[in-house]
């Protein structure tokens, strides 16, 4: 049981940094733009896995960084999303 908790939480951390890079790409590509729906929610959605994946293996620093670029990526979805004129 204890191989199969551990083959989880990797995968989530590899789920995590998936989306992360996957959004960094498709912008850095011009296929998407860093106000984006899918952009801004494939950062939080990675953040979030990062986060789990940090807390877990107790890494402060990892899990601070992604903590701040989570909410970076949500203020901004709030700003682009719910707050037009």
């Amino acid at each position: 049981m204890l191989t199969l908790r551990k083959y989880m939480g990797e995968a989530v951390g590899w789920t995590g940094a998936f989306f992360s890079l996957s959004a960094f790409s498709l912008n850095s590509m011009g296929l998407t733009h860093g106000q984006s729906l899918e952009y801004l929610g494939m950062n939080i959605v990675g953040c979030f896995f990062m986060i789990l994946y940090a807390v877990s293996k107790k890494a402060h620093a990892s899990s601070v960084l992604n903590t701040i670029f989570l909410l970076v990526a949500v203020i901004a979805l709030v700003r682009a999303y719910f707050m037009q004129p």
